[in-house]
């Protein structure tokens, strides 16, 4: 999986920081939080690639800093703002499967185009998205209950082992999953490109002279492959270059 995406999580990862017990409330958790959005929501539209996630982050701890502010009640309970906080995450990716999956934003730039179009490629990241819903839903559960238990012990567990067990085996289990179907696609997209290849050889014979006839002494044997900017060879064209063109070899260019 792409770093990208885990780092689009790291707003949350602020606020469980910071709202801590005896940490510095709800108000200081959900600032930082929310300044940590603002920072990936302009990184992502510099990058030309806005992501869904550091906008819902915005939103949600936007809330977070004003219901701080409001209620200075909220500070006395350390497991349940965590918990409502984790659960946006977990609504946001239960919300999307009916849509565009969670994780495709974030999957899209690791495949080539032609596998975007798999039946595989959606049920993957149907899957990646349910388990990061799943996960991030207990450990909501397991930070909300604290505030029902007492004890330190409780807490602890609860609080910080529960959920720093879970989001690790979601996020090792996810990451499993799309290393999987990337060993599935791609001995396909190998063969794809042996295929091409060998296309593009019966078109040099082709070229250097088609039906016993001598080559034109004008063209050079020398080939000109000329492949679209979305890299699909498939739909390249070969030209022939004049003799006094460029070195020996075949030559690659792209239109534009």
């Amino acid at each position: 999986m792409d770093a990208e995406a885990y780092a689009d999580m790291l707003p949350w990862l602020v606020f469980v920081v910071v709202d801590r017990k005896l940490g510095l409330g709800v108000a200081w958790a959900g600032g930082g939080a929310l300044a940590c959005s603002l920072g990936l929501v302009t990184l992502s539209y510099w990058r030309g690639r806005p992501s869904m996630l550091p906008r819902v982050a915005l939103g949600v701890f936007a809330l977070c800093l004003a219901s701080g502010l409001a209620f200075h009640g909220w500070d006395h309970q350390v497991g349940l703002p965590r918990a409502l906080a984790v659960a946006s995450l977990s609504l946001v990716a239960f919300g999307s499967l009916p849509f565009t999956p969670l994780s495709e934003a974030y999957t899209v730039p690791l495949v080539a185009p032609g596998v975007r179009d798999d039946p595989r490629f959606r049920e993957v990241n149907v899957q990646m998205t349910l388990t990061w819903g799943v996960g991030s839903l207990v450990v909501a559960a397991a930070c909300g209950t604290t505030a029902i238990l007492s004890g330190p012990v409780l807490f602890t567990l609860l609080d910080w082992v529960a959920p720093l067990v879970l989001g690790t085996a979601t996020i090792l289990w996810a990451a499993r999953r799309w290393e999987q179907f990337r060993l599935s696609v791609e001995p396909v997209a190998a063969g794809r490109l042996a295929s091409e290849a060998g296309d593009l050889r019966l078109v040099a014979r082709d070229v250097r002279g088609r039906g016993g006839q001598a080559p034109d002494p004008r063209v050079s044997p020398r080939l000109e492959l000329v492949v679209p900017r979305d890299g699909r060879t498939q739909e390249a064209v070969v030209r022939r270059l004049p003799a006094h063109g460029r070195g020996p070899g075949p030559l690659v260019r792209r239109p534009g």
